[in-house]
């Protein structure tokens, strides 16, 4: 839904990790790899995480030990990649690599707590159609995204969001490997932090303490850039934004982080179009004034003003307009949307601003006055969360909040700081010496601080789930890893079981640990652990070759296996040669393997 621009992952630093630091090397159980039945193509961008070039170099050599040969290896450009996936010209199918589609392809989302895979894994959206550049097709799976995407309860939303998991995990037209995390360390008296929610900005801190500290200090990676709700574009202005400036839903973590009314005493709607809203009777702003009705027209009306600014919420356009709201009295109204839409809650958590503070700004001067006010006016710039601010100093780049004397007399409590400082830092090193010192009390994940730099005195951490994932994405069209048609055992369920036998090559655990170091988990499905909805109860394919092998003989391979008597029995390996390291590091365009030959 919003867009700012997101954290820096692991990157050159791992490949440099891996080069300096050698990996265990265990063996898979036999003196060599078998001949290999097929042989198939990898496409990894180059412009992106190295970690994925380096966890797809995994693959290289996990891959043969189970007969599946690596022909092509090729690490290149987007506008390479493009076209081989959703951009493939046609004719359709895409086909495999060999004849200009792809065969496997290593890629990352990111997405968010409202998961929607509409465009990705319905059979309408296909390839040229849609984003569904699988090509996967599953009748089973058309009819749950359609009910998830048509549903407008949570508990409805949740039965069917698992159903697509379950679906998922059983077919793998994508092959997930690891969910990122991300680390905020903090001082170990903190309490009540919601890190999940606080990482996706939807959190104000309005009930997480420290023992026996009024004031909190958070430090920040960045500069300070854009001053109004609804021009932001930045994830560092939207944190302290959000303290200031709520809406009428909030998230809660009670609710599987689903929405439940904030500013609103209650919201109903019985068709998902039509919502009736009540104000809660003690909201009011930061100085006192009433909230009502008419400040709710007046923010909804302005946010899908076309000049605005950075028209943060301009894409809110095709939902609402200026006729939406009927006011039915000054703490009750309704909004009638302009279309449906499975995460509709969503519209009603729209940041708002006090329109006797506001309403004299022409919307194309908003941004602007922000910036005035922030340093100038600090008094003018207040909403009706928990915090206001108090003043900012721009030449050290620091936010400084006080709280709001009025929050208590809407939600019953008081705010846990009485002030919080966003302050800027440049460097990790000097962020994590300030928290040791106890000069600060917590440090933005987008430093990302690795846990072995944590090791200092007074200092703790939290690991909270991002909302992406990575995978292996599968073209269901392949005739060995799709169709199946060249399979000893030609058909799907032979694509299937070799689909499942890729998966369970990829040694999650030893990834997450050796090259994310800590920083990761094995992922299950293309369902990101921060979703409404997470299937708990799928458990990530487990690294074994022995099961592997038995997956590709269901398919008609001669290959011999020997299940265990128990899970786990299987030591994992990770051997990395020198070269395909250096391949990952230098970014090398196009590698062609055929048995021992590599050719550059």
């Amino acid at each position: 839904m919003r867009t700012y621009l997101w954290k820096k992952k692991l990157a050159f630093v791992i490949i440099m990790h891996l080069l300096l630091i050698p990996i265990q090397q265990v063996a898979s159980g036999e003196n060599g790899n078998p001949e290999p039945f097929f042989y198939i193509s990898i496409l990894v961008p180059s412009t992106y995480h190295q970690w994925i070039t380096t966890v797809a170099s995994v693959m290289v050599e996990q891959l043969p030990k189970i007969g599946i040969g690596i022909d092509v290896f090729d690490h290149t450009v987007w506008a390479q990649i493009s076209p081989r996936t959703w951009g493939y010209p046609g004719p359709y199918p895409i086909p495999e690599y060999s004849k200009g589609g792809y065969d496997l392809f290593f890629i990352s989302w990111s997405w968010g707590f409202d998961w929607d895979p509409t465009g990705l894994y319905d059979s309408p959206s296909i390839t040229p159609n849609g984003d569904n550049f699988y090509q996967y097709n599953n009748p089973e799976m058309d009819n749950a995204i359609n009910s998830y995407t048509s549903s407008f309860t949570s508990t409805d939303r949740i039965n069917f969001v698992g159903k697509i998991q379950s679906l998922l995990y059983e077919d793998l037209p994508q092959i997930s490997t690891t969910y990122p995390l991300s680390c905020f360390p903090h001082d170990p008296n903190v309490r009540n932090f919601e890190g999940l929610l606080w990482a996706g900005d939807h959190y104000p801190f309005f009930n997480m303490t420290m023992l026996g500290e009024t004031e909190f200090h958070y430090a920040t990676p960045a500069d300070f850039e854009d001053f109004h709700p609804y021009t932001i574009k930045f994830y560092y202005d939207a944190q302290w934004l959000h303290q200031i400036y709520n809406g009428l839903l909030q998230r809660n973590p009670a609710l599987d982080n689903g929405y439940s009314p904030w500013l609103a005493e209650s919201v109903s709607s019985i068709d998902g179009i039509t919502y009736t809203v009540i104000i809660k009777e003690g909201a009011v702003w930061a100085d006192g004034v009433d909230l009502t009705t008419d400040d709710i027209i007046y923010n909804y009306q302005l946010a899908v003003t076309p000049d605005l600014g950075g028209m943060e919420y301009s894409h809110n356009i095709q939902y609402w307009d200026n006729d939406s709201i009927t006011k039915i009295n000054n703490k009750a109204f309704s909004i009638t949307f302009n279309q449906s839409y499975v995460f509709q809650d969503s519209n009603l958590t729209l940041n708002l601003i006090p329109e006797h503070i506001w309403g004299a700004i022409a919307p194309a001067d908003h941004q602007s006055t922000a910036a005035n006010w922030t340093t100038n006016h600090p008094e003018k710039m207040f909403g009706a969360g928990p915090y206001m601010l108090a003043d900012y100093n721009a030449t050290n780049s620091v936010i400084h909040l006080e709280a709001n004397p009025h929050f208590t007399d809407w939600l019953g409590a008081d705010p846990g700081f009485t002030d919080i400082y966003f302050e800027f830092f440049d460097r990790i090193e000097n962020a994590l010496a300030a928290l040791s010192a106890e000069a600060i009390d917590m440090v933005d994940a987008q430093f990302s601080p690795r846990l072995v730099e944590l090791a200092l005195p007074n200092v703790a951490y939290t690991l909270v789930d991002d909302p992406g994932a990575s995978e292996i994405a599968i073209n269901m069209e392949h005739p060995y890893l799709g169709t199946g048609v060249l399979c000893p055992i030609a058909g799907v369920e032979s694509a299937k079981h070799i689909r499942k036998a890729i998966s369970h090559m990829v040694p999650r655990q030893i990834i997450t640990n050796e090259i994310f170091k800590g920083l990761a988990v094995p992922a299950t499905t293309g369902c990101p652990r921060v979703a409404v909805g997470y299937n708990h109860s799928l458990i990530p394919y487990e690294y074994n070759i022995e099961l592997a092998k038995y997956h590709m003989a269901q398919a008609g391979f001669d290959i011999s296996y020997s299940l265990p008597e128990g899970p786990n029995s299987y030591v994992i390996s990770l051997s990395f040669s020198f070269i395909v390291i250096m391949f990952g590091l230098l970014g090398a365009g196009l590698w062609i393997t055929r048995k021992n030959r590599i050719i550059k």
